[in-house]
């Protein structure tokens, strides 16, 4: 009895740290995967499911996606353009719809996504932080498709 009464502490600390170190994975590993699922619905040729805007420059839909790839996260996002690696962002997705977006090639969006993790416990000393994933695709345009005369 002693001895469990002395070991109960360290199996606790020990069982919760490797639960707090598993949810602060997932957490990374979910703001991954939704930078990664918006940047590449940002790039994909082709209007939104309304037929009304393109995607490059739909900045809700693109913020939509980041938000169902991370579903209970809370996540600030963040759109930028710019005109390939090295270079400076030129404009910034705020509001519905970015009009001010003209693709041309080289042209890349930039989605970065952040979230706010804080441990269950305060049983091991892990304090609050800010996880931060960015991705960035180039914007693959608009297609005109014309039918095939002479095939």
């Amino acid at each position: 009895m002693i001895e469990f009464a002395l070991l109960i502490p360290l199996l606790v600390l020990i069982v919760f740290g490797a639960i707090d170190l598993a949810r602060a994975y997932h957490a990374q590993v979910t703001l991954t995967n939704a930078s990664r699922e918006a940047v590449r619905y940002a790039s994909a040729v082709g209007l939104d499911d309304s037929g009304s805007y393109n995607k490059y420059n739909y900045c809700s839909g693109i913020k939509d996606m980041a938000r169902r790839s991370a579903y209970f996260t809370p996540l600030t996002i963040n759109i930028s353009y710019d005109k390939g690696p090295g270079t400076a962002s030129y404009n910034t997705c705020d509001g519905t719809v970015d009009s001010g977006v003209v693709v041309s090639s080289g042209d890349r969006v930039l989605v970065t996504v952040s979230a706010q993790y804080k441990p269950m416990l305060k049983l091991i000393p892990l304090s609050s932080r800010t996880f931060t994933s960015s991705s960035s695709r180039t914007i693959l345009g608009l297609l005109k498709l014309e039918p095939c005369t002479g095939c």
